[in-house]
Formats: C-alpha cells, structure tokens, sequence
C-alpha cells in the first residue's frame, strides 16, 4: 500500500485505497472473531477415544513434519506473534490456565526435540499416548488432555501460520526494492 499511496497524488484515489485496505482488513478480524477452540475441541469431544487419539495424533505429527527444519532462530523470531495468536484463544474458555501452561511447555519441548536443539532428538511420528501416560503434569486433569492436545497443535498452527507470513513479507520486500 506504501509503493500506491507514494505514486498516487490523487487525494481521492489515496482514501479509497486507504478505506478498501481498512474494509478488507475489517473484514478478516471479524472472520476470526467467529473462530473459538471450543468449536475444535467440541468435534473432538464427540469421538471414540481411539478416534481422538488417531486425529489429533495426524495433526500434530503433519504440524511437526512441516516445522521440523525449522532453526531456533526462526521459533525466537515468530514466539511473540504466536503468543499474541494463541491469547486470543485464552479468553475463549474458562479455566483453561492449566491446559495453557502445560500444553505451551509441551508444545516447545516437543517441537525443540524435533528440531534437534541443544542436540536433542526425537523422531517422527511422535506417540500421544505416551505424552498422555508420561508427559503431562499432576496439575492436568484427565479431562483436559486432549483440550491440551488441540493447545498444541494451536500452538504449531501458529508458529508455521507466522513463519510462512514472515517469509511471504521479505519476498515482497524483496520484490518492492
């Protein structure tokens, strides 16, 4: 929007340019106001067990796959947004501190051993029933596991969502130089 409001010395030209770019950008907000985990863990909920451990082992492990050769400096870079992301969905269910806590140190654990960092290693797929049977804390009731398995993926959602907006951001960059 910089390059048309720089070439454009039409003042009328330069409000419609700067109303349509608010519109659209409204218009996205309200797209995700609509959006709500509960909606996700809602569909969950209403599997076997067997069932939600299949789904949401396909998630994370398809998350895991495109994330695994990430670099730390590329996570370090994209942490704030996706904590600014993954807030929003804070507010949309209550007492879900717990799940929260335990589902972002998680979710970084995991995705570190996969990257390799600090020569850590863990191989793909990875195994929720382990996680459930060894990983998560005492403070984590049983009923909420698989709240924090849609944390989770949330969470990888999230760090590829910023990473491939960060990456589509230099190449436009890039391409305005």
């Amino acid at each position: 929007m910089k390059c048309i409001i720089k070439e454009k010395k039409d003042i009328n030209e330069i409000a419609r340019v700067i109303s349509k770019s608010m519109e659209r950008d409204l218009t996205k907000v309200q797209e995700v106001l609509d959006l709500d985990l509960n909606d996700f863990i809602g569909i969950i909920d209403k599997l076997s067990i067997e069932d939600r451990d299949r789904v949401i082992s396909l998630i994370i492990n398809n998350q895991l796959e495109k994330l695994k050769s990430i670099t730390m400096e590329q996570f370090n870079s994209v942490s704030r947004d996706v904590d600014e992301i993954t807030d929003y969905y804070t507010s949309k269910k209550e007492e879900f501190d717990a799940v929260i806590e335990e589902g972002d140190y998680l979710a970084n654990q995991i995705l570190f051993k996969v990257i390799g960092y600090n020569e850590r290693k863990l191989d793909l797929p990875i195994d929720i029933s382990i996680i459930k049977e060894y990983c998560f804390s005492s403070d984590l009731k049983e009923e909420q596991f698989y709240d924090t398995f849609m944390w989770i993926a949330l969470r990888y959602i999230a760090i590829f969502r910023c990473l491939d907006w960060q990456n589509m951001e230099k190449t436009t960059t890039k391409i305005k130089d």
